[in-house]
């Protein structure tokens, strides 16, 4: 059992959550009528049927909805990441910055704001929406340079802020975050499909909700700032959101397509093809990355003390999901998902009773982004087992100063364990699996 095992375990959930696998559901186009969930639209009744498509995951929702939808779409726009873009896919498509916006992304900016302005109570617009679009798809508030709002990025992206929170600042200085496309629509009837990145899956948080009524407010924002420490740079005049309750979502509907959930039980169910009895942990994978991790591999290796003190030696696959947060001192390169790998690799060299406890056992950790990407890096994460483990200890690398300074893609490249798919089309936050295997007792020589 190696990191090969957990690798086959984590691809089967990013598989499950495949737009290939969900937009079939979600559309179904016949002679004469359109269904989008289980609304159904008469095609006559349509005067324009437009597409948006948004984040990560952008170009595969679209290219599945192209199929579905073909002659029937009058205009389409999608906007995902750098090197995302699928080459079936014959819509107009602009490759954007992630996770810190680029040109593309402003240009972006102004390109959705064009197309939902464009729009009038007679059309109706399918979103499909994916993590990642808060950063994809940027404006710029009066006042505010392009510098300006990188920079404001880059600020939140390394204060250690969740997801949720960085959400909420980015709406309150955007126009078109926070459910204000919704504003720029005139009326039309609009019908989102939506990719869960978040924990909860709040659909006010995923891609910054640009459709969705923000329950957040101007004080928590500053709040939020003032917490985090984020004050230069900061863009010029803070904008309120709609909240809910107001007319302007009343021909909004959402539907939630795939979430982090799915991706587990898939998860479980691939795991137990191959032997292991899995177990989800009901608590989410959040905080501080080179601490969460730590917390789960000892809550399993407890466990499965407990279970062997009960008579019990079967096999396990622990699994959480979720986004943990990094928060930036040091000058490396890596991501959430490798510094988390990295933080246990440097505690079972240090530790010398968890070294002990893990010694008992066959095991793999790995820690990945679903979307194929871990931070600015090429890798979706890091994977440990004994092997590489071992490596490390008699090798020259010294992994507790590339976690000083925040280096774990460069160490994992030396020392092995990236963890590398490519970009999967898919985006339902992280998974972190634990596998663990008792090893056989050594039998004594007979004399």
């Amino acid at each position: 059992m190696n990191c090969a095992t957990a690798k086959s375990i984590f691809q089967a959930g990013v598989e499950a959550v495949l737009p290939s696998v969900f937009m079939p559901d979600f559309l179904e186009k016949k002679e004469t009528s359109l269904r989008i969930g289980t609304q159904w639209y008469s095609r006559k009744e349509i005067r324009r049927l437009v597409v948006l498509a948004m984040g990560k995951a952008a170009s595969a929702m679209a290219f599945e909805a192209q199929k579905i939808l073909g002659e029937w779409v009058d205009q389409a726009l999608v906007v995902t990441k750098v090197e995302h873009a699928l080459p079936a896919l014959t819509w107009p498509l602009l490759e954007a910055g992630h996770p810190v916006p680029n040109d593309k992304s402003f240009e972006a900016g102004q390109a959705v704001r064009s197309l939902v302005s464009s729009l009038d109570s007679g059309d109706l617009l399918v979103v499909l929406l994916s993590g990642g679009a808060s950063a994809l798809v940027t404006d710029l508030p009066e006042g505010c340079s392009q510098e300006d709002m990188q920079q404001f990025y880059q600020s939140l992206l390394g204060s250690g802020a969740s997801i949720s929170e960085m959400n909420a600042v980015r709406k309150h200085f955007s126009s078109i975050k926070g459910g204000q496309l919704a504003r720029l629509a005139n009326g039309a009837s609009i019908e989102v499909g939506v990719l869960s990145d978040v924990p909860g899956d709040d659909l006010s948080v995923i891609a910054s909700g640009p459709f969705y009524p923000d329950t957040t407010s101007i004080a928590e924002v500053e709040q939020l700032l003032y917490r985090f420490g984020i004050t230069g740079h900061l863009p010029k005049g803070i904008l309120e959101t709609p909240k809910p309750g107001d007319p302007l979502f009343d021909r909004v509907h959402h539907h939630l397509l795939a979430t982090n959930q799915l991706a587990l039980q898939a998860c479980a169910e691939k795991s137990l093809e191959l032997g292991f009895e899995p177990i989800t942990f009901h608590a989410p994978l959040e905080g501080e990355a080179r601490e969460v991790g730590l917390r789960f591999l000892y809550q399993a290796i407890t466990q499965m003390e407990e279970y062997k003190s009960q008579g019990d030696f079967s096999s396990r696959c622990f699994l959480v999901g979720g986004e943990t947060t990094v928060t930036l001192t040091g000058k490396g390169k890596g991501g959430r998902n490798q510094e988390l790998i990295l933080s246990i690799l440097v505690e079972c060299l240090n530790n010398e009773g968890l070294a002990k406890q893990l010694g008992a056992y066959s095991f793999a950790v790995l820690s990945g982004g679903t979307d194929g990407t871990d931070g600015p890096t090429d890798a979706a994460g890091a994977m440990l087992d004994a092997a590489i483990l071992e490596q490390v200890r008699k090798g020259e690398l010294k992994p507790d100063s590339f976690l000083t300074n925040q280096d774990a893609y460069t160490f994992f490249s030396a020392a092995g364990g990236l963890l590398k798919t490519g970009p999967t089309q898919t985006n339902v936050m992280d998974i972190l699996l634990i596998l663990l295997q008792h090893k056989a007792p050594k039998l004594r020589a007979a004399y």
